[in-house]
């Protein structure tokens, strides 16, 4: 990769709407996490159901950083959450004799992200420094990735990115942050030549440079484009990260770096 040229702008924007336009026409569109009455109590300013809130979607992005589909995930968070269990420990009622006995999941992914829970709540006198928004947008990841003891990583970025999908929080200063830089997104980015970033690089420094160059490269089509963040490369139909010579052929992406350096000239 590092010695493939660079596509041009126009190239990138010819891509960007490509994959924005397929976003757009797609059905079923992500699920927000938060209900809409939820969101009004969070807009209503209580510091405390703020925070409540706030956890139930730091929890919800430890659980999916799991290597398992979204509709799994999405089922064990919703088994948890009719047990009562994120409540539980956020009020510090959690009983883990109780849950080693009879956990109300049965993957073992799903029961041992607990522990990420428990880790959270503990650490929620300096993650609640971010409500109702955050001071300082620099610093964001940061905070997610040391209060969660590292299981937010590429999740941060998912936090952030919720969290102004849902509107309780501006852009402004966040949107850098707010491409989910996760294997699959890095993989696709940089094989299209959307960023110009080594796809195997995931430490957290290089995960904010992917985010910050994957949101400068969506710009390129424009503001709207850059409002959907990652998820025209992460939900689109071009599987770059499984990428072979048929898949090249049948692709329908206007211009490929990957496809380029093993097939020549779009």
């Amino acid at each position: 990769m590092e010695t493939q040229a660079p596509l041009t702008n126009t190239e990138r924007r010819d891509d960007v709407l490509f994959l924005v336009q397929r976003y757009e026409a797609s059905e079923p569109r992500p699920a927000e996490l938060l209900d809409d009455d939820e969101k009004r109590r969070f807009l209503a300013g209580d510091a405390h159901t703020q925070r409540r809130l706030f956890y139930r979607l730091l929890c919800y992005g430890a659980l999916a950083a799991q290597p398992a589909p979204e509709a799994l995930v999405r089922a064990d968070w919703q088994r948890l959450r009719a047990a009562g269990l994120p409540d539980d420990i956020f009020d510090r009622r959690f009983d883990i004799e109780r849950f080693a006995a009879a956990a109300p999941v049965a993957r073992t992914d799903s029961k041992g992200r607990v522990i990420d829970f428990v880790r959270l709540s503990e650490t929620r006198d300096v993650w609640s420094r971010l409500l109702p928004w955050p001071a300082e947008p620099a610093t964001v990841v940061d905070v997610l990735y040391a209060c969660s003891g590292g299981a937010l990583k590429s999740r941060a970025f998912w936090v952030i990115r919720e969290m102004i999908r849902a509107g309780l929080w501006q852009p402004a200063g966040l949107d850098r942050f707010a491409c989910v830089p996760d294997g699959r997104v890095r993989k696709r980015a940089a094989r299209i030549g959307l960023v110009d970033l080594d796809e195997r690089a995931d430490a957290i420094d290089d995960m904010k440079a992917v985010s910050a160059a994957l949101h400068a490269a969506l710009g390129l089509g424009g503001n709207g484009s850059r409002s959907h963040y990652d998820l025209p490369v992460s939900a689109a139909e071009q599987r770059c990260e499984m990428c072979d010579l048929r898949r090249m052929a049948e692709c329908a992406m206007p211009h490929c770096r990957h496809r380029r350096a093993a097939l020549g000239a779009d």
